[in-house]
């Protein structure tokens, strides 16, 4: 009697069991599509990495899947299956991008070109630096380079600018270097910071002309206008350039941390420059013995000198040291005078020098790119020079 309750409950409870199979198996899962494609700026069309990038509804109000793209610019999302996508890539630095598209049977494939937020719209005009602006001294026939670290694109190349003067737009997010060359100046090299590591805007080796930054209210006030110049200096052989900050303690000529700021500075002038030697020279104020000043002085130029070449790799044969002690002062402030510690300031100094000048300037050929990402370039540079020295010992 117990087999036969057991066997009628077994037979009471199969059609629940086999119905449940089936619904089971009526059931099922939902369709999912792969939306796929890239991200680029629209202008360089260099991919875009970072970029956010979401999927929404055919009502376009509920986010269906996100991700950010790759170092490609790539992206790949899997999302549920509806009549419409809208399409959306954001960052920081670029104007927003959205497509709607309807769906088709297959994986979709949708790329998003993004309009960079201007950032700074910079108007430079180039001037020779030894007439002090004077409209008629414009330069002409300059060759423009910038390049994107931040990128690592060359983004500006006019091999030769008919006029004194050009725009650039810098974005934000960016660190730019902007080289301008023409033949017989110094090569001169400006680096532009728009909000980079907590720098809203800085720029490092450019004169300003008034007025220092105007606002422009477009695109929400994100734009600012910028007059800048950028001076060229001739090469002539006995030229002088003062460098600042170049400070010693007292009766000492060790490097302090402010100077080797400015001895790496230095560094990279010499790197873009290697056309030509340097002599690099010390000079103090009158107080103290001519003598003494002479050594002290001497010591001191030795000292910046032996910390370009051991520290920066700046070839010993490019660049010499010496010591002028109190034997050039700039000012009144000689024996006997009375003068204030500025004046003697003036007068404590260090100087470079132009003391030789290559027939071509060994870069004119070179990219900006191929300048800043060859680490190794400079060397090669003086490797070759020096060859060439031993093929022709009388040049």
């Amino acid at each position: 009697m117990r087999y036969a309750s057991s066997l009628f409950a077994l037979l009471l409870c199969t059609p629940m069991f086999l119905s449940a199979q089936i619904s089971l198996k009526n059931l099922k899962a939902p369709e999912t599509i792969t939306v796929e494609g890239k991200v680029f700026d629209k202008v360089s069309g260099t991919p875009i990495n970072q970029a956010r990038v979401t999927v929404f509804d055919d009502l376009m109000i509920a986010s269906l899947a996100q991700t950010e793209t790759d170092a490609d610019g790539s992206y790949s999302l899997t999302v549920p299956k509806v009549s419409r996508y809208q399409v959306l890539a954001e960052k920081p630095t670029y104007f927003d991008q959205e497509l709607v598209i309807t769906h088709l049977d297959g994986p979709l494939n949708v790329d998003l070109g993004m309009g960079r937020k201007p950032g700074y719209v910079f108007d430079i005009t180039i001037f020779d630096k030894a007439y002090e602006h004077n409209p008629i001294n414009t330069l002409r026939d300059c060759k423009v380079e910038i390049y994107n670290n931040t990128t690592q694109q060359q983004e500006l190349t006019i091999e030769r600018l008919p006029k004194s003067a050009f725009n650039f737009s810098f974005a934000e997010g960016n660190h730019y270097t902007m080289l301008v060359r023409k033949q017989g100046y110094l090569n001169r090299r400006v680096e532009v910071y728009v909000n980079v590591n907590g720098c809203i805007l800085c720029v490092d080796g450019m004169g300003i002309k008034e007025p220092d930054l105007v606002p422009i209210m477009t695109h929400g006030n994100e734009i600012g206008h910028f007059l800048g110049t950028v001076d060229l200096d001739s090469i002539q052989i006995g030229k002088r350039f003062q460098l600042n900050n170049i400070y010693y303690d007292f009766d000492k000529w060790a490097i302090r941390p402010e100077a080797a700021n400015t001895l790496d500075k230095l560094a990279v002038f010499l790197k873009d420059n290697p056309g030509i030697t340097v002599e690099l020279g010390s000079h103090t104020d009158a107080r103290g013995a001519d003598e003494y000043n002479l050594i002290l002085s001497d010591k001191r130029a030795q000292s910046a000198v032996d910390y370009l070449v051991s520290s920066q790799s700046i070839d010993f044969e490019k660049i010499t040291s010496k010591g002028y002690g109190e034997s050039q002062l700039v000012n009144r402030c000689d024996d006997g005078q009375s003068c204030s510690e500025t004046e003697h300031q003036m007068n404590r100094r260090t100087e470079i020098k132009i003391t030789g000048i290559l027939d071509e300037d060994p870069l004119w050929r070179k990219s900006l790119k191929q300048i800043i990402e060859d680490k190794n370039l400079y060397k090669k540079i003086i490797d070759q020079e020096k060859r060439q020295k031993s093929l022709n010992p009388s040049k």
